[in-house]
């Protein structure tokens, strides 16, 4: 078992309030960057006239040859600000941009069907622009002294995890009176409220009365689908909160939760149900024979697991369903509970419900955009310590990131270094691993300069906590990438990938460029002909 453990001063903070170098233009390249272009224009003209001669072509080809630039700065991060030692980090933007706007160049042509003459008169501009530009930003980044440590990046202390959260402060009650809520009390409340699987719902509730000091005045047991039953108890207030409605049916689920959060105290317990997916399907399965589940289900799916996801379709979703039978997946409810400050504590399978029971322990996320759509935004350690954002097509159920660590800290890493018994990853999400789809809009990443081709993967803040420390920092020193050196050695557990990752590490120390190319092309072999996959 690996006990998790980081530097926090390796980590950039995410909420460090100084203004990120990375992401400004450095407009003293930028406008002399577009100027220098017009003048190339202005000068290739000149060469195949003889003479600068204005004519319609003019302005249409110089139009698309700036708006073919501009799409490819803003795409490659070209004209920023440095914050890098590595100047071939430094470069790279600007080859990809020149390679880029070429292709921009040549797609304009084509759907725009311009005129031979303009389109020679682009082509040859943009080949002499980027090569004086390369060429000329290769010079400047190239002669400078790499210990004047120009641009770099000085990493601040995290001061919290990566969802943004931290520990509540929690005090033990001292009730006089005594007057603790006991298991009694319990069972004479739910006699009003129908229950199927009374018993073993007593059962369950049983426990955390065992465990708990629960003040018999401040606790709170509904049966309602309307939030606004919640918000009339004082802030605070409480040190017990059950609602018997499923989650399945709050449109505003998220909000629910906050206001439940909200009227608890630090400490208290809050315990509801929900109906997970797979009943939902099961259920539906036994309504209709196979052939006729085969035509609906699909449809089924798209409506109920696609619709609320994306933003043009929701809408319509809830128009119909008025937030009612939502389909839920164990591993969002969870992952919800954990975004709005709750640890779960147990949780249970009775009869069709999965019943929970969990505690005010955390601050509230600050994450301001958490996984939800078919593309996601995934927070990793890259660069220097870097917090960057890398984008994959979603695998995992939504809010999944929210709850790796409880999974880890219950079940561990299995032999190959994965997460065991993730229940987070989708059906179909293990199609697209499977077959690298996942990650294709990481290329963006790669544009961007996030990523290079060959190196090791962006982590993310909990699975970068289980290296050891020497790795951590040896990992910052290079920028992640796109195709990592698992591929070339095909590890077999984490402390093989842990030594294949450091010998990796070092042998690119001394030779960068033939390193990359050694492991690029022993991946590409063990994809292509060995069928090496993610697990």
């Amino acid at each position: 078992m690996f006990q998790p453990s980081f530097d926090p001063g390796i980590i950039k903070s995410a909420g460090d309030k100084t203004e990120d170098l990375q992401n400004k233009y450095f407009f003293k390249w930028l406008i002399p960057g577009v100027i220098f272009l017009i003048s190339i224009y202005v000068v290739t003209v000149g060469l195949i006239e003889g003479k600068f001669v204005y004519n319609p072509f003019n302005e249409q080809s110089l139009l698309v040859l700036i708006c073919a630039w501009g799409i490819s700065t803003l795409v490659t991060n070209r004209y920023k600000a440095p914050n890098t030692l590595n100047h071939y980090y430094e470069i790279a933007p600007y080859i990809k941009a020149a390679i880029l706007m070429f292709l921009f160049l040549a797609f304009f042509n084509f759907f725009l069907r311009l005129e031979p003459y303009a389109g020679n008169l682009m082509f040859k501009t943009s080949v002499a622009f980027s090569g004086l530009e390369v060429f000329g930003f290769y010079l400047y980044f190239f002669g400078r002294s790499k210990k004047n440590g120009n641009g770099k990046i000085i990493a601040a202390p995290s001061t919290n995890g990566g969802n943004g959260q931290e520990d509540l402060k929690t005090v033990t009650p001292n009730y006089d009176t005594g007057e603790y809520f006991s298991f009694h009390d319990l069972v004479k409340s739910l006699k009003g409220i129908h229950l199927g699987h009374r018993a073993k719902i007593l059962d369950l509730l049983s426990e955390p009365l065992e465990d708990e000091k629960i003040d018999k005045d401040k606790v709170s047991i509904l049966s309602t689908s309307s939030t606004i039953n919640i918000q009339v108890l004082p802030d605070r207030s409480q040190d017990l909160l059950i609602n018997f409605h499923d989650l399945n049916d709050f449109r505003r689920l998220n909000y629910y939760l906050l206001n439940s959060y909200k009227k608890l105290k630090n400490g208290g317990l809050f315990i509801g149900s929900f109906i997970p997916l797979e009943k939902f399907r099961e259920h539906l399965r036994t309504q209709m024979p196979h052939f006729l589940f085969a035509i609906i289900f699909p449809i089924h799916f798209i409506f109920h697991r696609i619709f609320p996801k994306l933003p043009v379709t929701k809408q319509i979703y809830f128009i119909i369903t008025k937030g009612n039978n939502r389909i839920f997946s164990k591993a969002e409810i969870f992952g919800r509970l954990s975004f709005c400050g709750f640890e779960m504590i147990q949780d249970k399978m009775i009869g069709d419900r999965i019943y929970f029971i969990c505690k005010k322990l955390k601050t509230i996320s600050l994450e301001e955009s958490p996984s939800y759509g078919p593309v996601v935004k995934l927070k990793r350690i890259g660069y220097q310590g870097e917090i960057i954002p890398i984008y994959k097509f979603r695998t995992m159920h939504p809010y999944s990131e929210f709850i790796q660590g409880d999974i880890y800290e219950k079940y561990h890493l299995d032999k190959s270094g994965k997460l065991r018994n993730d229940f987070r990853i989708t059906s179909w999400g293990k199609i697209l691993r499977k077959y690298f789809i996942d990650e294709l809009p990481q290329l963006y990443n790669w544009l961007r300069g996030d990523l290079k081709l060959i190196g090791v993967r962006a982590l993310s803040e909990h699975y970068y906590s289980l290296y050891p420390e020497d790795l951590q920092k040896l990992r910052t020193s290079f920028k992640p990438g796109l195709i990592p050196p698992y591929y070339a050695d095909l590890p077999q557990s984490f402390n093989e990938i842990i030594a294949s990752e450091r010998k990796y590490l070092m042998l690119k120390s001394n030779k960068s460029f033939l390193t990359d190319l050694t492991y690029l092309t022993k991946a590409m072999v063990n994809i292509v002909f060995s069928g090496a996959r993610s697990n």
